[in-house]
């Protein structure tokens, strides 16, 4: 730890610890974060086990990269590999988002919609309509009482070599400090911040094609609007692969679809019932 004492981390630092309760607590967290690693955008927001994300900041600029940050709150944070390795159990810490990703993660085209758009080029494939292009994204994932996590998600462009391991290395050195700072201005925050009143994420998916899917064809079909492949699928739930699929010929004929993205239109739509 001895690279957090250096002067040029200290004076932040201090600086962000004594203004969590004013107006520039975000700026000074920012200001502290960006002392240890450059970054381009900055966004965060807090997760919990039922209801949607809060917002808490963005650096965002202009009107569509700001109307992608309200397009991933009110639905496309649902198939976010942070958001899903938070309800899956992801422990505080660093991490690279690519790393998070299941190994079939937006596979195909499949999301081409109004939300999402497909794009080779971009680090998991895709982005939500609107967000900025060709960047790496670097998650600081920060435990909160009640059993939320809040998310700090800082980018840079890739084309400019995005974040070096040693970048990533006093990151991680400083999470300790970051996520203090974060949690008494989360304090300060939160109780005047309305919590969203979506519905609870586990009752979506559990809902989803209620009637017509038996158990096991609703948890395949979560696991395929996940990312995961039909492998991967198995080796969650325990079956083989053949079964696998053979639970989502069924689903898709149960459901009236052919293929991949009309199954997650119809769960996008299923978001706004």
């Amino acid at each position: 730890m001895s690279d957090i004492t250096t002067d040029r981390w200290i004076e932040p630092f201090a600086h962000a610890f004594e203004r969590h309760d004013q107006p520039d607590g975000i700026k000074a967290l920012l200001a502290a974060i960006g002392s240890v690693v450059r970054f381009e955008l900055a966004l965060s927001v807090v997760y919990r086990r039922t209801g949607g994300p809060s917002y808490v900041f963005d650096t965002f600029s202009g009107p569509r990269a700001k109307r992608a940050v309200e397009l991933y709150i009110a639905g496309t944070y649902t198939l976010n590999p942070v958001y899903n390795s938070y309800l899956e159990g992801l422990k505080p810490g660093v991490y690279l988002i690519r790393d998070l990703a299941p190994d079939d993660y937006f596979d195909s085209g499949l999301y081409r919609n109004l939300d999402i758009r497909r794009h080779e080029d971009e680090e998991l494939g895709y982005r939500t309509h609107g967000w900025p292009e060709g960047l790496e994204e670097l998650i600081l994932a920060i435990g909160l009482p009640g059993d939320e996590m809040a998310e700090i998600s800082l980018s840079r462009i890739r084309g400019e070599g995005g974040f070096d391991e040693a970048s990533i290395a006093r990151l991680r050195q400083a999470h300790p400090l970051i996520a203090a700072i974060f949690r008494r201005l989360w304090a300060h925050l939160s109780p005047a911040k309305p919590r969203p009143q979506s519905r609870p994420i586990d009752h979506l998916f559990s809902s989803f094609g209620r009637g017509l899917l038996s158990p096991r064809e609703r948890e395949v079909a979560l696991l395929i609007l996940k990312g995961h492949s039909s492998e991967s699928i198995g080796y969650h739930l325990g079956i083989s692969t053949t079964t696998v699929k053979t639970h989502r010929q069924k689903l898709y004929a149960k459901l009236n679809l052919s293929t991949q993205q009309e199954l997650f239109s119809a769960f996008l739509k299923s978001l706004s019932l």
